[in-house]
């Protein structure tokens, strides 16, 4: 069996750090029970704010929710082992009726503090409740702190950027060497590519709270889109047997696409010279064999493609930075 490479991570760092400092003030501060804080802030560290907020709320609804069931069964029906089997029979329903669930496991926590104290009081609820504001509280003052990723989705943009570069220049080179055949399977580093920029640039999302987009993922997205359209045009000059002026026309252009790919750009002078490529087609003369009306005819469907291609990034527009 392969390990995998030993590495501590900054959500790492924070659940031990978080740990020890939940028990720490726990204890400090006589409450009883108070290992279980540990419990609470690591559930609470997670990958977003955003989802750190959501898991916090839902831990201290269901918490409450728990502790206010669990004094009304152990006290009025005992503090026997089928009562908190019908306890968590009724309560997992309950929370999901109320959209919490994700708080069942913190509150079976506190549902076995209750079952263990002979006599419930207030005090003791209200050791609880303390508890959990410990837990959850240094859970979400740890999850404030998180990197910044502007630096890795700018590489990400960057390495996209490139790769495209390279499968325009490579669409262009086929257009002017029919023999050659282009390796549809290359996409498939750049889908993953891209893939991999759009999780984290959602992520960044859900680490502000102040906003509820992100222009890089919107750019990811854009240039998902164009990749489909590459895919599609990568088919058809496959398809093309021969050679002739409006295929040189075609690999000038993409060529020309190729070296000004950049998130900025905009795409005006491109979509003229492919417009006046389109006006100009009836200067060719006509096909004289199947081969060459075949490759006319993908060619043409090259264009349509290309024209979309350019106008997916003119609707973009450029690349608004925070």
């Amino acid at each position: 069996m392969k390990l995998k490479p030993y590495k501590i991570g900054l959500r790492t760092v924070k659940t031990a750090f978080g740990m020890a400092l939940g028990v720490y003030i726990a204890k400090m501060l006589g409450v009883q029970n108070y290992s279980s804080a540990a419990i609470l802030v690591v559930l609470c560290v997670k990958n977003t704010k955003m989802k750190s907020v959501e898991a916090a709320s839902a831990r201290f609804v269901s918490c409450i929710m728990a502790l206010l069931m669990s004094y009304l069964f152990f006290t009025y029906m005992g503090h026997e082992a089928g009562v908190i089997g019908l306890l968590v029979l009724l309560f997992i329903p309950i929370t999901v009726m109320f959209g919490v669930q994700e708080g069942v496991v913190t509150s079976c926590v506190m549902m076995l503090h209750c079952f263990n104290q002979p006599n419930i009081t207030v005090e003791f609820l209200l050791n609880e409740f303390l508890l959990l504001c410990i837990g959850i509280g240094i859970g979400l003052l740890l999850n404030l702190i998180m990197p910044k990723h502007d630096k890795m989705l700018k590489n990400y943009k960057d390495t996209i950027e490139r790769e495209f570069q390279v499968l325009m220049a490579e669409l262009s080179d086929a257009l002017k060497y029919p023999e050659m055949i282009l390796d549809v399977s290359k996409l498939e580093k750049v889908k993953k590519t891209i893939a991999s920029a759009k999780s984290l640039a959602f992520n960044e999302v859900e680490n502000h709270f102040s906003r509820n987009e992100n222009s890089y993922y919107f750019y990811f997205d854009m240039r998902q889109n164009q990749l489909d359209i590459i895919e599609r045009m990568m088919g058809l000059i496959n398809r093309i047997d021969c050679k002739e002026k409006l295929h040189l026309h075609c690999s000038e252009l993409l060529m020309d696409c190729s070296r000004n790919i950049s998130s900025n750009n905009y795409t005006a002078i491109r979509l003229h010279d492919l417009y006046e490529i389109q006006l100009n087609m009836d200067q060719h003369p006509l096909p004289k064999t199947t081969e060459q009306l075949n490759s006319r005819a993908a060619a043409i469907q090259l264009l349509n493609e290309l024209e979309e291609y350019l106008n997916i990034k003119s609707k973009f527009g450029s690349l608004k930075l925070y």
